[in-house]
């Protein structure tokens, strides 16, 4: 859902660390936003909407999110989001989930980009803190 670009570790000193090790520090770094995001996501938003994002994401087959699109963008094949998606590649199964997905954060979480962003910056400042000892 979100990229941390090469920029992000550069300022950290990352690129003075070998490789493997810089890729396993990226990698979790990655993982770390992503926990800390879905935790901010979830603050404030009800129980049965949290279980409606989970059978989203979580769906064995079309039906979940396809029923779920018909309710809230019925005109999903027309938005420039589903067609980037859809342009990526993929089952139609992988497509329709993570759109789904991505529409029910822009419903729920309209904020979800200033996480994204705060989350990135406390952590950043969390590890330029304590990067002599990471690296």
């Amino acid at each position: 859902m979100f990229e941390l670009d090469e920029k992000f570790f550069e300022e950290l000193g990352v690129n003075n660390m070998p490789a493997d090790e810089a890729q396993a520090f990226k990698d979790h770094v990655r993982e770390e936003i992503e926990v800390r995001v879905g935790e901010r996501i979830s603050d404030g938003v009800p129980p049965e909407k949290l279980n409606e994002f989970e059978k989203i994401i979580d769906a064995t087959d079309d039906n979940e999110a396809y029923n779920w699109l018909l309710a809230n963008s019925i005109d999903y094949h027309n938005d420039e989001l589903y067609t980037a998606i859809q342009s990526e590649g993929g089952s139609e199964q992988e497509i329709l989930s993570e759109y789904a997905a991505l529409k029910w954060i822009q419903l729920n979480r309209p904020d979800f980009s200033q996480i994204i962003a705060t989350v990135s910056d406390e952590l950043k400042k969390e590890l330029k803190e304590n990067i002599d000892k990471i690296i």
